[in-house]
């Protein structure tokens, strides 16, 4: 006889592969982000579009490791936002089950904010991570529960070098360093033998990781990073639809990252400052670029909730991660703001012939790149990449960020250049500093170099 779940999962994935055929012939085209293995990353890196190493670690070293980070951090506190979305005309937003209605602990701060659809009113609490994921196993899409918790996971205690990095990342002496060091080992892994420069960085302003809690229906901000690094997701439980937004290239015409930030509406957010004399006068090192604009403002009519999804995982893998696919890819099962679309096809417009598909009888807009994210999956972010991420589960998972010599060494010392140049320190740049491209295994001195022409300006 069959067991219930299971009658229920087919009725639901009939139910649903039927709407999904509906709109499939209408809705543009979005690519899906190759999943690959680690040996094969290595065998060929991308550098250039985002890529997802697929299983680079066994799913009882990642449930083991989303543990042993739960029980280290679960008492520190966090700051989680609650978002409740209503239509313009709810004024009011009604949950049923009353858990909106809960006392909360240690309000901060209330934010509401809108577009021509929907207005969202935005709330902040200081409460410990454990609790905290509590709270995420009740997200949903209208009320959901989001946090991004920096400065808990500690940075090595030593900068490694090329030679030693294996020994030194290895060197753990509490939990805290323990679970650090372990997740450096996994997204370290496809960059072996290249040196990560934020090493060299004065520890008081090398970026940190961040541990980012999703619950159901919860989204990042649209943005692209600051420095220009390279960026890296590691997945630990739950699952994460990411959406790219690849600049038109400017060697064929396309006006490159900037056309992107302009469709956005970007604005820039201060991201790390370094203050170096006694007077507390800093240098602005770093900021990202950040847009009000959102790919994921509404979902359609009988979306799944996070337990439908779980069922289904649980009975057809493989059906699990296609309908994913489907519903990241769609941008009428997961709909963008009005003014996003607008934004995505004018970025679309100025791409030419990348911008659709080769061989396709009737030419599809690609609009943006799909990334599906499961446990033990790592996800590789380049410099310029306006991404924003959905959750249709809840999630957890530890964002890094790298900077390689011949990958975005130049970005980043630009950048840094940059900034410090808005910041109206003009001093002629060592020619050092103003190399196109770096060799590897020179990342030490040219970071000494940058911070010793700050301390002068």
């Amino acid at each position: 006889m069959m067991h219930l779940s299971t009658l229920l999962f087919h009725v639901f994935l009939a139910e649903f592969s039927r709407l999904t055929e509906s709109f499939n012939h209408h809705k543009p085209t979005s690519l899906v982000v190759p999943r690959i293995t680690l040996n094969e990353f290595l065998s060929s890196p991308i550098y250039k579009s985002p890529v997802l190493i697929s299983g680079i670690c066994s799913p009882e070293s990642v449930e083991s490791l989303a543990e042993k980070l739960i029980d280290t951090f679960g008492a520190k506190i966090v700051q989680m936002q609650q978002k409740i979305k209503y239509e313009e005309d709810e004024r009011v937003h009604n949950d049923p089950t009353g858990f909106t209605s809960r006392p909360r602990r240690n309000k901060s701060k209330e934010l509401e904010t809108k577009n021509p659809r929907y207005a969202t009113t935005t709330e902040i609490y200081d409460i410990p991570l454990e609790e905290c994921i509590d709270y995420m196993m009740e997200s949903r899409h209208t009320d959901s529960f989001f946090a991004f918790c920096e400065g808990l996971l500690p940075n090595p205690t030593t900068a490694p070098t090329t030679s030693d990095r294996s020994k030194a990342i290895n060197t753990g002496e509490n939990a805290s360093d323990d679970v650090s060091c372990k997740l450096r080992n996994i997204r370290e892994a496809p960059f072996p033998k290249q040196e990560n420069w934020f090493d060299y960085f004065p520890r008081s302003i090398q970026p940190t990781d961040a541990i980012i809690l999703a619950g159901a229906g919860a989204t990042s901000t649209l943005h692209r990073d600051p420095f220009e690094w390279t960026g890296t997701s590691f997945c630990l439980e739950g699952t994460k639809i990411w959406r790219f937004v690849i600049p038109p290239l400017e060697e064929e015409g396309g006006g490159g990252v900037s056309v992107v930030d302009e469709a956005f509406g970007s604005y820039r957010l201060d991201s790390i400052a370094w203050e170096e004399d006694e007077e507390g006068d800093s240098v602005v090192l770093s900021a990202g670029w950040q847009s009000d604009m959102t790919l994921f403002e509404s979902i359609r009519d009988r979306f799944p909730t996070a337990f439908e999804w779980a069922t289904m995982e649980e009975n057809d893998q493989e059906a699990f991660l296609h309908m994913m696919e489907e519903v990241g890819t769609s941008v009428t099962s997961i709909c963008p703001s009005a003014e996003a679309l607008d934004a995505l096809i004018a970025i679309c417009d100025n791409r030419g012939k990348e911008a659709s598909i080769i061989g396709s009888s009737t030419e599809k807009k690609i609009l943006f790149q799909t990334a599906i994210q499961q446990p033990g999956d790592l996800l590789i972010i380049p410099a310029h990449c306006w991404h924003q991420t959905y959750a249709p589960v809840p999630s957890i998972a530890v964002a890094s960020q790298r900077c390689s010599a011949n990958i975005d060494g130049a970005n980043v010392v630009r950048h840094v250049l940059d900034m410090a140049a808005l910041s109206n320190h003009d001093k002629p740049v060592p020619h050092a500093l103003r190399h196109s491209t770096f060799e590897e295994g020179i990342g030490k001195k040219i970071v000494s170099d940058l911070f010793n022409h700050l301390s002068m300006i």
